[in-house]
């Protein structure tokens, strides 16, 4: 509750000091304009307001007050007459109080220039947006200053009375920067104007042409690439089917065998743990036919198989 009341009366103050400031400021002069005189309309209809005209020099680059115009109750000044081009401000004053000041120019519509600015490629056209009476009434005396250059860099001067002013020789794809300001029997008249900017961009044909170039460039040296590659494959395809094949390696069973040296495991005779042992069997003899000659002695029965009757008694057998 105590926020609430602190932001109650501090917003109350400031619109009573909102208001003390309203009326402390005196209102300025109304419809000032320049012609063989400067004339305007009271900024209220109080007694006791004096007005005050003043004009630029634009050598000394400040304001100067016009002589005979200074704390006049008037509400026109002749005193401009012989001044020629120029630029004047009229201010209200009463007591400790001075309304803010009205500028206005002599023969013209505007104190600064109204123009357009046309990008295109490679160059910029300023085009003035109405002619003023400055021009008319100073023919021989009056020109154009278009001051112009690289956004962020130092400008450049060009001077034309004309209404219209091509600007060439301009870089593709920078941003340009103008400014225009009048000028009157070769001295700077009035304020200069807002700066307008632009980016110089590529004409629509000037890019398919480089589009067209970059595909036919290409193409070339696609071509050329595989055309030489083709002649480099024909010349030296021997080379390059050796350095293509994959290299020969014989098995590893291969290389035991020619080194002599074989597993141990493969040279053993797997035996069963289980496999049981028996005598060996020399000769089989039926039961009818069991005789002597069976029950020879092994050694003996070597050496009958030797002797030429060793023959006979296996017919016997048969």
């Amino acid at each position: 509750m105590l926020c609430l009341k602190d932001v109650l009366l501090f917003w109350t103050f400031c619109h009573v000091l909102r208001q003390a400031w309203s009326e402390d400021e005196l209102s300025s002069p109304r419809d000032v304009r320049v012609g063989s005189a400067v004339r305007w309309s009271p900024a209220t209809d109080s007694p006791g307001i004096k007005y005050t005209v003043q004009y630029w020099n634009s050598d000394s680059k400040k304001w100067l007050n016009v002589s005979g115009c200074v704390q006049t109750e008037l509400t026109t000044c002749n005193e401009v007459s012989g001044l020629g081009c120029v630029m004047v401000q009229v201010l209200a004053q009463e007591g400790n109080r001075t309304s803010r000041s009205v500028e206005a120019c002599s023969h013209a519509d505007s104190c600064s220039p109204e123009f357009q600015l046309i990008s295109k490629e490679g160059l910029l056209m300023v085009q003035m947006v109405k002619n003023n009476r400055l021009r008319e009434d100073n023919a021989a005396h009056f020109e154009y200053n278009i001051q112009y250059g690289r956004d962020g860099e130092e400008v450049k001067d060009l001077y034309t009375s004309t209404s219209f002013k091509t600007i060439n020789g301009l870089d593709v794809g920078q941003r340009y920067c103008v400014q225009v300001r009048y000028f009157c029997y070769s001295k700077p008249f009035g304020t200069p104007s807002t700066q307008h900017c632009e980016s110089i961009h590529e004409s629509e044909r000037t890019r398919k042409m480089k589009i067209v170039a970059i595909g036919v460039t290409v193409t070339i040296l696609l071509g050329v690439l595989v055309v030489g590659l083709t002649l480099f494959i024909y010349r030296h395809h021997k080379k390059v089917k050796q350095f293509l094949q994959p290299p020969l390696r014989l098995p590893d069973h291969y290389f035991e065998y020619l080194s002599g040296v074989f597993p141990q495991q493969a040279l053993s005779i797997t035996t069963s743990p289980c496999e049981e042992r028996h005598d060996l069997i020399s000769i089989v003899c039926r039961e009818e036919d069991l005789s002597d000659s069976c029950l020879i002695p092994e050694s003996e029965r070597e050496h009958d198989y030797d002797s030429p009757n060793g023959l006979d008694l296996l017919d016997h057998f048969e």
